[in-house]
């Protein structure tokens, strides 16, 4: 029996592990999304925070933070 058959016969193709990794890497994609979405709030934030935190403590809000 040659390997190929074996292959065959279990019914495992040399695709299947890319399929198996497909969540992982939409998973790694959506993980690193939300990294770069944090940075740029952060970065906003650092940049106008006390900008924001005039404007929400004029209008009361900023005990809520």
């Amino acid at each position: 029996m040659t390997p190929q058959s074996t292959i065959q016969q279990h019914g495992h193709s040399a695709l299947r592990p890319a399929k198996a990794a497909v969540p992982f890497v939409v998973g790694g994609l959506a993980l690193a999304a939300a990294a770069v979405l944090t940075g740029l709030v952060f970065a906003a934030w650092t940049s106008n925070g006390p900008a924001l935190f005039h404007a929400l403590a004029a209008s009361g809000l900023a005990w809520c933070l």
